[in-house]
């Protein structure tokens, strides 16, 4: 269990007590005169730092769940790795709205929550993790103003993605795996009534994430109920834009480009398309294109990103 707020403010008062007693010790220690008064104060001084030593650690890990840091180690491991593996890439904390609940649930349904750290991923650059970079395509879009400027950059945040596979082309037949998105999918695919439609196209498999258009994916009704399930708001909920894509692909997921099916990305294109990709007869993580958002397709799937308000 997870120490009370009243249990944790104990435990700070008496540290901050142990630090003022360090303090006036070294104070006293340094202006007495009298050599062995002196080493008296130094010595309580020393008892008094190796209690401190032993203390924080345990006051931290009330103040830090044990899976928050090691979370973070792992992600500066990996993008270290990514970017430099001679320089440590530093990763800030999880932003207050995650909670440890939160966090064993989204694990729970296959959710992972990944640092994006702020970085230029332009053409030119070269990193070592950085193996399948999105086609050149991509950035003459950007540079002819035709998809938004900062497109190939990543902005520094958490996010939270869905973790699982990207499933290979079986006639439209194929499914992500455990997919908790099933029962609400299949629930929006059906007509609501004799004069209202569903707020998702019918299909052979109800709970399907393929043959869903992007603009549907957009629409009102089906993103508050997408939100509903990962406990959070619309707003806060999207697709993972191309560079975002690629870039988790590259350095937590190198499995997401090998099979032959595309995934929609949150982009979009000046005259009114959506980006997708991830086809690996197209390139894997170097494919992206363009695609009417209202088109349904039996080879295109999708995966939720959610974004923390800083």
């Amino acid at each position: 269990m997870q120490p009370n707020c009243q249990q944790i403010s104990i435990n700070l008062s008496e540290i901050q007590k142990l630090k003022a007693d360090f303090d006036a010790a070294l104070k006293n220690g340094q202006e007495d005169s009298d050599t062995t008064t002196s080493l008296n104060i130094f010595g309580q001084a020393d008892a008094i730092q190796r209690e401190l030593e032993i203390r924080m650690p345990i006051f931290r890990e009330q103040l830090v769940p044990r899976e928050f840091r090691q979370l973070i180690e792992k992600e500066e491991k990996t993008l270290s790795q990514f970017f430099s593996p001679d320089k440590l890439v530093w990763v800030p904390k999880l932003p207050k709205s995650i909670t440890l609940e939160l966090f064993r649930f989204w694990e729970s349904i296959g959710f992972e929550l990944h640092y994006l750290p702020q970085a230029g991923m332009t053409q030119e650059k070269t990193f070592p993790g950085w193996t399948e970079k999105l086609h050149k395509w991509f950035y003459e879009q950007i540079q002819e103003k035709d998809i938004a400027a900062d497109s190939a950059t990543l902005k520094g945040e958490w996010v939270l993605v869905d973790g699982r596979s990207k499933p290979a082309y079986q006639n439209g037949d194929q499914m992500y795996s455990n997919d908790p998105l099933a029962p609400i999918l299949a629930k929006l695919r059906k007509k609501q009534s004799l004069f209202r439609d569903s707020a998702i196209q019918d299909y052979k498999h109800k709970g399907s994430r393929f043959n869903i258009s992007y603009d549907e994916l957009q629409s009102v009704p089906v993103k508050i109920a997408l939100a509903k399930l990962l406990r959070t708001t619309p707003e806060n909920l999207s697709l993972p834009r191309a560079i975002e894509w690629n870039f988790l692909g590259n350095a937590h997921h190198p499995e997401w480009g090998t099979t032959n099916t595309w995934e929609l990305f949150q982009d979009k294109h000046i005259n009114g398309d959506c980006l997708n990709g991830g086809d690996f007869d197209y390139g894997g993580f170097s494919n992206v294109f363009v695609h009417s958002p209202s088109d349904h397709l039996d080879n295109q799937g999708f995966r939720l990103m959610v974004r923390f308000p800083k």
